[in-house]
């Protein structure tokens, strides 16, 4: 069994609600681009259902302009495949390698900040490309760099930035061999009054990963105040042979980060302790599945599963996969550290000329009646619904730019934008690595030999 849902005293409230006016907030766009001019962060905002675009500088790649001088964005770098080698010749040698760069938003913290990151990878063109020919959209040749090479590892440079001022403050890298590209990052801000209550005065940024087969966790952490990564292993909280899957969005919720298995249940930790420990959630009983899953069913229940924070409270939503297509929406209440079961809906209700399963696109962090969901059909379209009045509020197309191959499986991310945040310097010690690209610490890693 699990360790017993134990309360946090006084870290489960944090309501928005309370606050003069509501904050806005934006549902992100998790495949961010480059612009070729920008000097930092920026956010194109739309009004939720559509999703906000995030824009990088070019500059944190450390590129140079292209030959032919055209505008590229290095995450559709490579729109068609490279020459095929010529007869005779090793496709292996050093002039069929290729750079292939990305970004993309990790993480929001409770208070706005944005975990970003940045990735390059160095690969061979002909083995990755020999029997598919690479999409211009973005990240498609990413995920394929990801699948096919075993050259270079992938690398990931993380930047802390302000959505609003456009501040950008570079993470410092983790000292060893880690998995950068996978492992589960999030971002979590407190004010000195507490969580919630105004700019936030410190962040702590951290990673989880799986050890031994699931029967230990590593914890990386960094606090602004410090400005360093440390290490710790902790001891499992699940019961023996579980191995966690964490595929979702790490959250920011009553002063801890949460990791969230969609599956069973979530393990919070809170970053800034002198003894961090590992506390275990579980699901529902009618909810949480007994049996691991494997990393292709976990994908697939993740278009169907969310965790979120609304309205100071943690919820969850699952949408059944089968007709009529059952909404069941959950909180976890503060008083007795249950689940209660909010609101339910059936989606034939909601739109009863769709023919095709709702995936989950956000939980509404302002109000815990509304939820949007991705609809994937023709080129797909977002529907926001009021689930205790069962009812839809709004329906409309993506939008340019978001790539409907893309929409599944947290394609953005809510980040509330609280008032305070076009006044509010990123906290801590932010000369560390604050100026440099991720060329350079490429090109200072690439002179140590691998071994």
């Amino acid at each position: 069994m699990l360790l017993p849902l134990r309360r946090l005293p006084g870290l489960l409230r944090r309501s928005l609600s309370t606050a003069a006016s509501p904050p806005a907030w934006a549902m992100v766009y998790r495949i961010s681009t480059a612009d070729e001019s920008a000097r930092g962060v920026s956010l194109s905002l739309a009004p939720p259902p559509l999703a906000s675009r995030v824009s990088i500088p070019r500059h944190v790649f450390g590129l140079e302009p292209f030959p032919d001088n055209t505008d590229r964005d290095p995450v559709n770098f490579f729109s068609i495949a490279p020459p095929a080698p010529k007869e005779g010749s090793d496709p292996d040698t050093g002039r069929n390698f290729i750079n292939v760069f990305g970004s993309g938003v990790l993480a929001a913290s409770g208070d706005g900040l944005l975990l970003l990151g940045a990735y390059r990878n160095r690969a061979n063109a002909w083995a990755m490309f020999k029997h598919q020919v690479p999409s211009p959209a973005p990240f498609e040749v990413l995920d394929q760099v990801y699948a096919r090479s075993f050259y270079d590892p992938m690398r990931v440079s993380r930047f802390v930035c302000n959505p609003v001022t456009g501040e950008m403050v570079r993470l410092p890298d983790f000292d060893g061999t880690e998995n950068a590209f996978s492992a589960a990052t999030g971002l979590l801000t407190q004010a000195d009054t507490g969580p919630g209550r105004g700019p936030p005065k410190r962040y702590a940024a951290a990673q989880l990963g799986v050890l031994d087969g699931g029967q230990r966790f590593l914890l990386r952490r960094l606090s602004s105040e410090t400005g360093e990564w440390d290490e710790l292993v902790l001891p499992s909280p699940l019961p023996p042979g579980r191995r966690m899957h964490m595929n979702h969005e790490v959250l920011d919720f009553g002063g801890r980060l949460w990791w969230v298995d969609v599956s069973w249940g979530a393990v919070c930790v809170d970053p800034f302790s002198d003894r961090p420990e590992l506390c275990p959630f579980e699901l529902p009983g009618d909810v949480m599945l007994p049996d691991q899953q494997s990393e292709e069913e976990m994908w697939q229940l993740l278009n169907h599963r969310r965790m979120g924070v609304s309205d100071g409270a943690l919820r969850f939503v699952e949408v059944s996969q089968e007709e009529p297509f059952r909404i069941k929406s959950f909180t976890l209440d503060d008083e007795s550290g249950r689940w209660m079961v909010v609101h339910q809906v059936s989606w034939r209700t909601l739109c009863s000329e769709a023919r095709a399963t709702p995936l989950i696109a956000a939980i509404d962090p302002l109000s815990a009646d509304l939820l949007h969901l991705h609809v994937p059909v023709g080129k797909g379209f977002c529907v926001t619904a009021d689930i205790r009045w069962k009812r839809p509020v709004e329906s409309m197309a993506l939008g340019s730019g978001i790539h409907p191959s893309k929409c599944e499986s947290s394609f953005v991310l809510p980040c509330v934008l609280p008032s305070f945040l076009g006044s509010s310097p990123i906290p801590g010690k932010n000369n560390v690595s604050k100026n440099k690209t991720l060329a350079d610490v490429l090109v200072r890693s690439d002179r140590h030999p691998k071994t």
